[in-house]
């Protein structure tokens, strides 16, 4: 099923209100870190998109966010039943895997996408094998999507391939300021800038993303949000951060001393 490109329009006691646009503010901001002794870090970024009707999230994240994603909707006086929809960039498992702790939200998912990662043997890397079945699985709150389709109004969702073969992005045209979350399509402030992407299925394919995503910053101001980095302008032919990229980090370094700060940024 496609969702209706029409607006929603609750009617209140005192009359009825539109939805005139989306607030955007990052739940959890991701981090470009890697780690060859210990895998991926998985710090993915985790975004809220808010217009007063829809509480949207970009991708859902990994398991060590439920604290911090229960911290970031108290913020703002929601929690977790007060989120409507969650649009998932790709099949990867920090991406992926808190969906089901959104009770009332519709899940959207890439039907090309699930396919292909329903279609991977046990144990490939990064797929959440038991997520992807539930995805399957479920004949309510899961929806297809496909690029071009506009999924909620006012966000749009574009085909990025690469990083895995049917990778989604969404393009938040309703909003004071407009926004591209590219998921892994463009996982930090490197790869927009270089162009070369790592962790990549299609490195040409990813290349290529890279150079459309540039083009519509380039043609619509908007600002980029990258799957593992903080939000990222695109200026004059060069990439740079938002605000400084910081992650707290604690070590226990000896058996004399507590947690020491380690902290990065």
């Amino acid at each position: 099923m496609r969702a209706q490109n029409s607006e929603v329009t609750p009617t209140t006691g005192t009359g009825t209100t539109r939805s005139t646009g989306y607030v955007a503010r990052p739940l959890i901001e991701g981090f470009p870190g890697k780690s060859t002794s210990h895998g991926a870090f998985g710090w993915s970024s985790l975004w809220l998109l808010d217009d007063g009707i829809r509480r949207v999230l970009i991708d859902a994240g990994q398991p060590a966010y439920i604290p911090l994603i229960h911290a970031g909707l108290e913020r703002y006086g929601l929690t977790t039943d007060d989120v409507t929809d969650v649009l998932l960039t790709h099949m990867h498992w920090d991406h992926v895997s808190n969906f089901p702790m959104f009770a009332n939200a519709t899940t959207w998912v890439s039907e090309r996408e699930l396919r292909w990662a329903a279609d991977q043997p046990a144990g490939t890397p990064f797929i959440p094998d038991l997520h992807v079945q539930e995805l399957l699985r479920r004949t309510h709150g899961v929806e297809r999507m496909s690029g071009g389709q506009e999924v909620l109004p006012g966000i749009h969702v574009i085909d990025s391939p690469g990083h895995t073969p049917h990778h989604l992005a969404f393009h938040l045209e309703r909003a004071d300021e407009q926004r591209v979350f590219a998921g892994d399509a463009v996982k930090n402030v490197y790869e927009l800038g270089s162009g070369r992407v790592d962790s990549t299925l299609d490195a040409e394919a990813s290349a290529a993303t890279i150079v459309a995503l540039r083009s519509l910053l380039t043609d619509t101001g908007a600002t980029l949000v990258p799957g593992h980095d903080v939000a990222l302008r695109w200026e004059n032919g060069e990439a740079r951060r938002q605000h400084p990229q910081r992650a707290a980090i604690g070590y226990f370094a000896d058996a004399a001393h507590g947690e020491e700060d380690r902290s990065i940024g």
